[in-house]
């Protein structure tokens, strides 16, 4: 398994805006669909002992919990106009705190040629009952250990273009 993933995104028109590029917010759908593509992908024996063939980090944070965006940024490389060719989300993960996982995420061509946004999320593990966060486990540590990456390369104010 791979230190990230890469999902196609076919543009609809509707992730346009009036200036006839993608939304601003609808990057933040991409992102939320390659969590979701990222949590329900098979674990492999690397990660899970080879006895539980097809689990995903979905069923590792089991019907007690679930997960809460504590936190998003954005930074808009280059707009991006409709075609009918898709886009890639690469989706890794590039922290892992206590009770919360930094994901990274790049919106661009397959090669990377063409970079449109780059995105962070932090993601926090709650108890279902309680709201309250909780510590992952063992397992779900060394599942999102397995995407592990770099930072997401994010200009900041006073760096130059």
């Amino acid at each position: 398994m791979p230190d990230s993933l890469y999902m196609p995104v076919q543009l609809r028109f509707g992730d346009m805006d009036a200036y006839g590029h993608v939304n601003n917010v609808v990057y933040l759908q991409y992102f939320e669909n390659a969590r979701v593509q990222l949590a329900h992908t098979p674990l492999d024996e690397v990660v899970l002992p080879a006895d539980r063939p097809g689990q995903t980090f979905d069923d590792l944070v089991g019907p007690e919990r679930f997960t809460l965006v504590g936190r998003q940024e954005i930074e808009y490389r280059q707009p991006l106009s409709y075609r009918n060719r898709p886009v890639f989300v690469k989706i890794w993960v590039t922290d892992v705190g206590g009770s919360s996982y930094d994901f990274g995420y790049l919106v661009a061509e397959r090669d990377e040629s063409t970079v449109y946004a780059l995105g962070a999320t932090t993601m926090v593990l709650v108890d279902r009952s309680t709201g309250a966060p909780v510590r992952l486990t063992a397992e779900q540590r060394a599942a999102l250990e397995h995407w592990h990456g770099e930072p997401v390369p994010f200009r900041r104010r006073g760096e130059r273009r």
